[in-house]
């Protein structure tokens, strides 16, 4: 016998509806395919409460494979710990241009706005910035990141003066599948920030269950600015070539 007696969950099911004369509702998952819970086995009379949990089962699972149901939640948990990044400014105005190379760590804390996210992040970028013109200076910034489990978003927040307190809303991202299937899952937003215009994709690649890498990119257009902003995000490597997990 073995340890866990209920190993063969799904075998079990299904004999016990072959020792019992229930059929197995296929009707909104195909023969084989979807998952084994109670209420797809039943009686041709059953209740209606059975049909609509199998109805809600079907939805959900529908919602996560072609709508990115749930893909926010696994990019959020993801993103936890430390990330080599690289960021290319590409600027068609007087703001300078340049490549920023650092670190970036999203710390995880307790939500300060637990009725309505979550989970929340105290970002913190440090590194170096170096202009196009040449000039290099260290460059740090922080950001707040929250995540809603209702409307299954993630949102970025400015901090205020004391690099640590909630400020106002910077970005919302909306999740969905890519076009191409080699691609990574995609995320967009825009935000008005008076006067100007911050339009942004975001792109994770998920190795199995964890992020392999990301891109946050900002097209950011105004009276005064038009410039093109992309970072890349990557876990830095440890002895041996494995990944340190944050």
């Amino acid at each position: 016998m073995p340890w866990f007696w209920m190993a063969d969950y799904v075998g079990l099911m299904e004999e016990f509806a072959r020792e019992t004369g229930v059929s197995r509702d296929d009707t909104l998952f195909g023969s084989q395919s979807g998952p084994a819970f109670p209420s797809r086995y039943r009686h041709t009379d059953s209740s209606l409460q059975a049909k609509a949990v199998v109805s809600e089962v079907a939805g959900i699972l529908e919602a996560s494979q072609e709508h990115a149901r749930f893909v926010a939640a696994a990019v959020f948990a993801g993103m936890q710990g430390v990330w080599k990044m690289t960021r290319k400014i590409d600027s068609r105005t007087q703001t300078p241009g340049g490549t920023f190379v650092g670190t970036a760590h999203f710390h995880p804390r307790q939500s300060t706005d637990a009725a309505t996210y979550a989970s929340e992040y105290l970002y913190i970028e440090q590194g170096t910035f170096t202009m196009d013109a040449g000039l290099s200076f260290p460059a740090t910034r922080r950001y707040v990141y929250r995540y809603n489990e209702t409307s299954d978003e993630i949102t970025a927040w400015f901090v205020e003066d004391d690099e640590k307190s909630v400020g106002k809303l910077f970005n919302t991202w909306r999740f969905h599948a890519p076009d191409d299937q080699a691609g990574g899952w995609m995320a967009t937003g825009c935000h008005w920030c008076d006067p100007d215009t911050y339009q942004n994709d975001c792109e994770f690649k998920f190795r199995g269950a964890k992020i392999d890498r990301f891109m946050i990119r900002y097209k950011v257009d105004g009276p005064k600015k038009d410039y093109l902003h992309e970072s890349w995000y990557q876990r830095p490597k440890v002895d041996g070539g494995a990944n340190e997990c944050g």
